[in-house]
């Protein structure tokens, strides 16, 4: 059966693993990102391909935050600033020679819930992944939805305040919404610790904090539930769909899921014109840690066989 090698990069670490054509992970290693070296970091990329190749695979399927236009250039970079305006899908085929596919963080987690998750035999849903920042994927009518460059489903670049912030991302759905920029930098600058070196950035400590009683802790938890419950609501405005699916590390954590969803109740029946259209099913994905894996590799099957719709 035929082998790929599935690469996840995120702002933290990055994922790859040996999947066959079935789905299934055969191995699978993390390390470290760096991300404020992005030549390093090809260099890593580099370094693991080659290790593959050696073994005789050579077909690569990578996730990256960003938006990324169909030739593989970087539109934005997300988590990997340095990456902004490459092509690293050309970068890495010239500099490994395997045959390399990318694709934005988000579609992958779609995608491998399409493939083998929760998103099987549904048609319309909404991919939300709450980490260092907001990703976001859309299948409606069974097809992901990609738009002119990309950038469709990319809500953690919309903007939940007016824009008046300088950077005017720093009003973005990211900055409310994300687990990192969102809820850490609630919690730290409500504990007026302002340098990023310094931050508390363990979820599960900041919420053994509030279930102790801190109340700077269970504040900063209200707020990114609100938060993230505004998102929701706009997301299913906009593209009306049966799913939301939560990636990410939190959407691990059936406690911080159940809040979610509560706070999703509590808006939706505050908003009457909302609520006679219904809150969509809220699930966690089905892969975490494993999304941008299968989520790559499926898309590599999937381009190379020309069998998936892609909708402009």
């Amino acid at each position: 059966m035929q082998k790929y090698v599935g690469i996840d990069i995120g702002g933290s670490f990055i994922k790859f693993g040996l999947v066959d054509a079935d789905g299934n992970i055969l191995e699978q290693e993390s390390m470290p990102t760096k991300r404020e070296d992005p030549e390093g970091l090809l260099a890593k990329l580099t370094a693991i391909i080659a290790g593959y190749q050696r073994k005789g695979i050579d077909k690569v399927a990578i996730s990256l935050p960003g938006v990324i236009s169909k030739d593989g250039t970087m539109l934005t970079a997300g988590a990997i600033p340095g990456f902004k305006s490459r092509n690293i899908q050309a970068e890495l085929t010239k500099m490994t020679g395997a045959s390399v596919q990318v694709i934005n963080d988000a579609n992958a987690a779609a995608l491998s819930e399409k493939w083998l998750g929760h998103g099987k035999n549904i048609k319309n849903y909404f991919c939300l992944t709450l980490g260092t920042g907001v990703g976001g994927a859309v299948v409606l009518n069974d097809q992901l939805l990609t738009g002119r460059t990309g950038a469709a489903g990319e809500v953690g670049i919309s903007l939940l305040g007016r824009g008046n912030t300088r950077p005017v991302g720093y009003e973005s759905v990211s900055f409310f919404a994300g687990a990192v920029a969102g809820l850490c930098r609630i919690y730290n600058f409500k504990k007026g610790v302002f340098n990023l070196a310094d931050w508390q950035t363990d979820i599960p400590t900041i919420l053994k904090e509030a279930k102790s009683g801190g109340r700077i802790a269970q504040e900063s938890f209200n707020e990114f539930y609100q938060n993230v419950a505004v998102t929701i609501l706009n997301i299913t405005v906009m593209y009306d769909p049966e799913r939301i699916l939560i990636g990410g590390g939190v959407s691990a954590n059936e406690e911080i899921m159940a809040n979610v969803k509560q706070a999703v109740d509590d808006l939706f029946t505050r908003y009457t014109d909302v609520s006679a259209v219904g809150a969509p099913e809220i699930l966690p994905c089905k892969f975490r840690n494993s999304a941008g894996i299968l989520g790559a590799v499926y898309h590599y099957i999937q381009e190379n066989k020309e069998e998936w719709n892609w909708v402009n």
